[in-house]
């Protein structure tokens, strides 16, 4: 596909791509992200058509809905199709799973999905020179990233201790009900990330004026886990005050990648959601057609299926 085309789609409903590697937390502090840039590694290339239009939001499976959005800015360069994808996932019906290349090696999402019986997966965070994650990453004794970063303010939390307790949880450093080794205790896995939303589901303004394609994970006001995409790159403070817009029903949101590593892909008998990433100002243009290999991923499959890994 040519330079400013847009995402590759599989199926009719497939989608968007990537994310940013650096930008500003509330706690005021900026950080570059991935450290390791070296040859792309990729390994497969998505097919199919993408929508030319948002769409109406289409039903996967149980508990799992895809949906098109126009956003609402104007981006700076004319790469993409101005589509952010939306995958909701109800954390009733499906379970969630941290998977690492310091366990399993790096892959691309589709093989992250494929070797491991996963519906679908997204980048869990940025990744150091190591491919160990630049942040906190705690999957119960398995530590990837025992240094809680300053720079980062969101805490992606699941797996929990206690029926009692929410699946997933998205906090915020500085809300009221942060206290990091509480949610240790009570939650298994712990990620964390640069925050794009603050206490009170505002837009929280990053200072780098740098533009990337996008990939992110929010909870809405539901309780359900979201999996963003955006290939059209963006100013991360111009993408996070969309994230922002009412009608998207987003509480909190968390970065997790940029430029053409952030990488979607979502498999279901009624269709596929494929998102690529491109660009990033001074690292890539708009002209990635390929998953990139990543070291870190989330992912999900529905509550009760064993896993093939």
């Amino acid at each position: 596909m040519a330079i400013g085309k847009g995402p590759v789609f599989l199926i009719a409903v497939a989608c968007v791509a990537a994310a940013s590697c650096t930008g500003q937390d509330n706690d005021g502090s900026s950080v570059s992200s991935a450290e390791a840039r070296q040859a792309p590694n990729a390994a497969s290339a998505g097919t199919g058509q993408h929508p030319q239009t948002p769409q109406e939001p289409v039903t996967l499976a149980p508990g799992l809905v895809v949906e098109y959005v126009r956003a609402s800015i104007q981006p700076s360069v004319d790469v993409g199709d101005r589509i952010i994808t939306l995958v909701r996932i109800d954390p009733s019906r499906h379970q969630f799973r941290l998977l690492t290349a310091a366990d399993h090696g790096a892959r691309t999402a589709a093989e992250w999905s494929r070797d491991f019986g996963l519906t679908g997966v997204i980048n869990a965070s940025m990744y150091r020179a190591d491919l160990r994650s630049t942040g906190l990453m705690i999957d119960g004794q398995q530590v990837n990233n025992g240094w809680n970063n300053p720079n980062f303010g969101a805490f992606f939390a699941f797996d929990p201790a206690g029926s009692d307790l929410a699946p997933v949880r998205l906090f915020g450093r500085a809300c009221l009900d942060f206290d990091l080794e509480r949610i240790r205790k009570e939650y298994r896995v712990v990620i964390q990330n640069y925050r794009m939303m603050d206490c009170e589901s505002r837009p929280i303004s990053w200072e780098d004026p740098k533009i990337y394609s996008v990939a992110a994970v929010a909870v809405d006001r539901g309780g359900w886990v979201v999996f963003i995409h955006s290939r059209t790159p963006y100013r991360m403070r111009e993408f996070n005050t969309m994230l922002a817009e009412s009608e998207l029903g987003l509480s909190a949101a968390m970065f997790v990648e940029g430029g053409p590593e952030a990488s979607l892909f979502v498999s279901t008998d009624h269709g596929k959601v494929e998102g690529i990433g491109s660009w990033e100002t001074g690292f890539y243009d708009g002209s990635n057609l390929l998953f990139w290999r990543i070291p870190n991923v989330v992912g999900f499959s529905p509550k009760g299926r064993g896993d093939d890994g």
